[in-house]
């Protein structure tokens, strides 16, 4: 009987059809289950390419791993020694002072001597590293971020005035304040860091910061997807230590992104669901056309299931070539964007030549199931309708 059930359902697909509305219809679904599987392909392609951008740029800026509490660096080093680098740093909030304008930043004290960071210059673009410059003032380097630049109007080799307020003691009346040289203004592309960091050598934040600022110890990986691994090794070595990974100090923001994604993949569902409005329409004029040949089904011998199956199979025949165009386009539409760039973006407003896309296969799989099985829900209707008939009443049908 499977065979007749796979013969019927192509026949009554096919076949020309008395009524073209019902044909119509069939074909409206087709086209609306696959706008909406390009849709949802390329959206998360593209919600996926800023996402990956976005992780990128701040992987390559930030330690990839940071220790928040009293620990010993050799001890560090002895239980990650592939790490890139191991270095010492300290944080702290202060003023920025620029003749009447002040602005509060995020002060790094690093240790240089371990410090592999490579900075990209705003001048240019070009890469040069990260540490700070010899230069021939006397007073100490700083480098800071291309926002604070360009809001301030400076260049290298201007000098500035850090202030830290919390640092002052009772009895002192002047807040304690020291001067630097820029040696290098940095481009991360990544708001917070051009326009509110600022880096220090380490012993200058030690000798300015009296009081107790954030000690931390900071490591650089090969690879930073290590990054979760690196903290569970030390988390077990060293169970009394506070470990953060890159992740973990932006898990707002790649919650927030993750979310995104996830609402849109739902929110673009609905035109799937549209379409699937369509096929319950034209397999329940489908059965009306067909109530005769059903009876004569039913009097030859079928069973009611094999009625069910026979149009369950219709449903699915229009499922499977609305989600095979969809997935073919839309992955041609993708690669074609990751490959040639067709969509540029204007530099200023996404700091991104081009429109990120990525792709992922079992994304693209869950998006060919969810549609298949939100039609595979939609077509019981029509199908145990017409199981449902019974053979003397379709024989009879408008006579």
């Amino acid at each position: 009987m499977s065979q007749l059930n796979w013969y019927m359902a192509r026949r009554y697909f096919f076949a020309k059809r008395s009524n073209r509305f019902i044909s119509l219809v069939g074909g409206i679904s087709i086209i609306g289950i696959a706008l909406g599987v390009i849709a949802l392909i390329i959206t998360m392609a593209i919600l996926n390419g800023f996402e990956g951008e976005v992780t990128r740029r701040i992987a390559n800026f930030i330690p990839h791993v940071v220790i928040s509490s009293d620990a010993d660096i050799d001890q560090i080093r002895s239980i990650i020694p592939e790490a890139k680098s191991i270095y010492a740093s300290t944080e702290r909030k202060a003023v920025l002072v620029v003749l009447d304008d002040k602005l509060v930043l995020n002060i790094h004290a690093i240790d240089q001597d371990h410090w592999e960071y490579f900075l990209t210059s705003a001048a240019g673009g070009q890469r040069n590293s990260g540490r700070l410059k010899k230069n021939e003032y006397e007073l100490p380097g700083i480098v800071i971020g291309a926002g604070i630049a360009d809001k301030f109007f400076i260049t290298a080799g201007d000098t500035l005035a850090i202030q830290s307020p919390l640092d002052v003691r009772s009895g002192l009346f002047r807040i304690p304040q020291r001067h630097f040289v820029v040696t290098g203004i940095f481009r991360s592309d990544i708001f917070d860091f051009d326009r509110n960091l600022a880096i220090i050598d380490y012993a200058e934040g030690r000798r300015m910061f009296k009081a107790a600022g954030k000690e931390v110890i900071h490591l650089q990986l090969d690879d930073f997807n290590d990054a979760n691994n690196v903290k569970a090794r030390l988390n077990k070595a060293l169970p009394d230590l506070r470990v953060q990974t890159w992740h973990d100090q932006h898990k707002t923001l790649f919650d927030a992104m993750r979310m995104e994604k996830w609402g849109s993949f739902i929110g673009l569902n609905l035109i799937i669901l549209i379409a699937v409005f369509n096929i319950v329409s034209s397999l329940m004029m489908m059965v009306l056309e067909k109530t005769g040949d059903i009876g004569i089904l039913r009097v030859m011998g079928a069973q009611s299931s094999n009625i069910k199956n026979i149009f369950n199979l219709q449903g699915l025949i229009v499922a499977f070539l609305g989600v095979v165009l969809g997935v073919v386009v839309g992955t041609l539409l993708v690669l074609s964007q990751s490959h040639w760039g067709w969509i540029t973006l204007p530099d200023e407003i996404y700091l991104i030549p081009v429109l990120p896309v990525q792709l992922y296969w079992n994304e693209v799989l869950m998006v060919g199931i969810v549609a298949f099985a939100i039609v595979q829900l939609s077509i019981r209707y029509p199908s145990k309708k017409a199981a449902n008939l019974l053979p003397l009443d379709a024989i009879n049908y408008k006579r």
